[in-house]
């Protein structure tokens, strides 16, 4: 195995980039998550079918995401002896907070008809679109009515 890995290391060497799109656009959206953004969410069943929506700001919190560490590293006696591991820690986003990894359920922050922020729990697929949307609850559709209100720079 350490063979082949060698010869491939020679033959076909990972490449090395200047520049990457993937990241210039990742950090772009972290920006846009770090902003008061309108957005607009729809939730649907297991079987696709739309259960709400409302206009919401930002685009979710998967239900478990933490702002401290969930995990904890430990040092364990057994029996009296001294056992230590090595163990990994998660790390924080960017944005400081520990991201989820165990939960399907979101938090949507939708705008309710006061202006206020209106924190809803859902436990089905939520999608939050960029701008504004028409939401046909009879014929199971989402559409644009609008054009988006977030937009990622094109540079």
């Amino acid at each position: 195995m350490e063979r082949q890995l060698s010869q491939y290391a020679k033959a076909q060497p990972i490449p090395s980039f200047d520049w990457s799109l993937e990241r210039h656009l990742l950090i772009e959206l972290y920006k846009l998550r770090n902003k008061k953004v309108s957005t607009h969410a729809v939730w649907r069943s297991d079987y696709g079918m739309i259960e709400g929506d409302c206009p919401s700001m930002g685009y979710g919190l998967p239900y478990d995401t933490s702002l401290t560490n969930p995990l904890v590293a430990t040092r364990e006696s057994l029996n009296g002896w001294n056992s230590s591991s090595l163990t990994s820690i998660e790390q924080q986003e960017p944005n400081g907070i520990y991201a989820s990894k165990n939960t399907n359920a979101t938090w949507v922050m939708c705008i309710g008809q006061a202006g206020g922020i209106e924190p809803v729990y859902v436990e089905s697929k939520v999608t939050i679109y960029p701008g504004p949307v028409k939401v046909d609850y009879k014929n199971n559709r989402v559409t644009r009515s609008g054009a988006a209100t977030v937009l990622i720079p094109k540079k």
